[in-house]
C-alpha cells in the first residue's frame, strides 16, 4: 500500500498531463491529436520519473498502458517495444558484468596495477585510474565499478597505509585517492557506449530521431577528451586536495599480497579474459563484418553461459538489467511514435526556426551548459536522461547542429555531469558517506573538476571532432 506521502508524488505528474490533455483543442494544427495525447502522457511519465510515486519500471508499466487503452498503441506495437536492441544491450552488459565481478578477475587486474605502477602516491592513482578505464570497457554500471570493485580495494589499501577516517587519519592518503576515483570513474563512464547505461540509453534515444552512433564512432570522439580527463584529473587533485603521503613503498607489497591470496588464475577468470578481449575487438570491427554492439554483448554472455562463468541463476539475480530493459523499452517506444506521429520534427523544425541565424556551434555550447548545470535538480543519471535529452537533442537538430555532433556531444555530457552533487549518481552517494571526504569538500572539488571537465569535453571536444571530420 503506498503510504500518504507517496500519493502526494502522484499529483505533479497527474495535474501537468490532465492539463495537457485537456489543452487538446488548443493545440498547434501541426500536431494530430494522438500525437499531442502521447505527448501529454510522455511528460506525465517523465515527471512521474522524477517525482518517483512508484519506481521507473512500475511508472512506465502504467503510462503504456494507459496508451494503448486510449488507443494510440495496439498490443502488437508495445509488445514489439520490448525487442529493442539498445535495451537488450545494456542488460547484456550488465550481465557481462557479472561475470567480471564473480569470476573475481575484476580485482585481480587491479592488484596486478597496484604492484607494477604504485610507488609513489601520484603514481599509485593513475594506475587505478587505468583500472577504472579497462573495468570501464566492459561493466556499464558506474556503481558495479565503484561499490563493487574499486572502493574496497582503495579502502583497505588506505587503511593498510594507517589512512582511516575512524581515526580521523584519512586525509594521509585515502581522501585523494577515493575522490580521484569518483571523478576518473565520471571520466571512463564517457569513453565508451558501454561505460555507462545512460549511453546507451540517449543514443537509443537518439536512435528514436533517426541518428545511429556505433560503438567505434563514440570511442574515436571521447578517446581524446578521455585520455586528456585521465592525465589532468589526478595530477589537479594531488595539487588542490593533496595526501600527506607522498611516497606509497608499501603498496606493491600490498597488492603482492593480496595476489598471492588470490592463487593463479582460476579458469574462470581466464574464461572472462578472453571473452572480455573477444567482445573488444568485435566494438572496434565487428560493424565491419556485419555484427553489431547488441550482437556482440549476446555473443559474450552466452559464451560466459556455456563456460559457467555465469548461470542463469546470475542472470535472474541482476534485477537492475531487468528493470532498465522494461523501462527503456517503453521510453524508447514513446519516443519513437512521438517521431512517426509528426511531433519531434515539428518540435525541431519550430524552435530551430526561433534560433535561425544563430551558430549552431554557440547553440550546441549554451545546450550542453544548461543539460550540465541542470544535473543540480536530478538525483538520477538516468532520469535526466529520459526527461531532457530527446528534447534538447531536437533544439540541437532544429538549429542546424549536425545530426553526429548533437547526440554525441550531449549524450557525453551525460557522464561528466556527474561531478556536481552529492546526490548525483549511485557512486557520489555512497563516497561521500564514507568519511574520507567531508560535505564541504566534496561539493568544491566537484564544482572545480566540472568546470575542467566542460573545458576538456566541451571545447577540447569540439576541437577534436573537427580534426576527425564529424563536423
Amino acid at each position: 500500500m503506498l503510504d500518504k506521502f507517496q500519493w502526494k508524488k502522484w499529483i505533479l505528474p497527474l495535474a501537468i498531463g490532465i492539463i495537457l490533455w485537456l489543452l487538446t483543442p488548443l493545440k498547434p494544427a501541426e500536431i494530430n491529436v494522438d500525437a499531442w495525447h502521447l505527448f501529454a502522457i510522455f511528460v506525465a511519465t517523465i515527471i512521474a520519473c522524477i517525482t518517483k510515486p512508484l519506481p521507473m519500471m512500475a511508472t512506465t508499466l502504467i503510462a503504456v498502458v494507459v496508451a494503448t487503452l486510449t488507443g494510440i498503441f495496439n498490443m502488437k506495437e508495445v509488445a514489439a517495444g520490448f525487442g529493442n536492441s539498445t535495451a537488450w544491450m545494456v542488460a547484456m552488459c550488465m550481465f557481462l558484468a557479472a561475470g567480471f565481478i564473480k569470476s573475481g578477475l575484476g580485482k585481480r587486474i587491479a592488484y596486478i596495477f597496484v604492484r607494477s605502477f604504485g610507488k609513489s602516491t601520484l603514481g599509485l592513482a593513475y594506475a587505478l585510474s587505468l583500472v577504472e578505464t579497462v573495468l570501464a570497457i566492459g561493466i556499464p554500471s558506474n556503481n558495479a565499478r565503484v561499490n563493487g570493485i574499486m572502493y574496497p580495494l582503495i579502502d583497505g589499501l588506505s587503511r593498510e597505509m594507517g589512512s582511516d577516517p575512524e581515526k580521523g587519519t584519512q586525509r594521509k592518503l585515502g581522501s585523494y585517492l577515493v575522490f580521484n576515483e569518483y571523478e576518473v570513474n565520471n571520466v571512463t563512464s564517457g569513453m565508451f557506449i558501454t561505460g555507462l547505461a545512460g549511453n546507451m540509453v540517449a543514443l537509443g534515444l537518439a536512435k528514436t530521431q533517426g541518428i545511429e552512433i556505433s560503438w567505434m564512432q563514440w570511442f574515436l570522439a571521447a578517446i581524446v577528451p578521455g585520455v586528456i580527463s585521465l592525465l589532468v584529473v589526478p595530477f589537479l587533485l594531488y595539487k588542490v586536495y593533496p595526501p600527506e603521503i607522498k611516497q606509497t613503498p608499501d603498496a606493491h607489497n600490498w597488492a603482492d599480497k593480496k595476489l598471492k591470496e588470490l592463487g593463479k588464475m582460476t579458469p574462470a577468470e581466464k574464461i572472462m579474459s578472453v571473452v572480455f578481449l573477444l567482445a573488444i575487438i568485435l566494438w572496434l570491427v565487428g560493424s565491419h563484418i556485419g555484427i553489431d554492439a547488441t550482437e556482440t554483448s549476446f555473443i559474450a554472455v552466452v559464451l560466459l553461459l556455456i563456460t559457467g562463468v555465469i548461470n542463469t541463476k546470475d542472470l535472474l539475480n541482476e534485477s537492475f538489467a531487468w528493470n532498465i530493459l522494461t523501462w527503456l523499452s517503453i521510453i524508447m517506444l514513446m519516443s519513437q511514435k512521438l517521431m512517426t506521429l509528426g511531433f519531434f520534427p515539428w518540435f525541431s523544425k519550430t524552435l530551430g526556426s526561433c534560433l535561425h541565424g544563430v551558430n549552431w556551434i554557440l547553440v550546441l555550447v549554451i545546450l550542453w551548459l544548461v543539460y550540465f548545470y541542470l544535473h543540480y535538480l536530478f538525483p538520477s543519471v538516468s532520469t535526466q536522461i529520459s526527461a531532457l535529452y530527446a528534447g534538447f537533442l531536437s533544439i540541437a537538430l532544429g538549429a542546424g547542429v549536425p545530426k553526429i555532433m548533437a547526440a554525441l556531444m550531449l549524450a557525453m555530457c551525460g557522464t561528466v555531469y556527474l561531478s556536481t552533487s552529492t546526490y548525483s549518481a549511485g557512486p557520489a552517494a555512497m563516497i561521500s558517506s564514507t568519511g574520507y571526504i567531508s560535505n564541504k569538500d566534496f561539493w568544491k572539488l566537484s564544482a572545480i573538476i566540472g568546470v575542467v571537465f566542460n573545458i576538456i569535453w566541451l571545447g577540447g571536444g569540439l576541437l577534436w571532432t573537427k580534426v576527425i571530420g564529424y563536423w
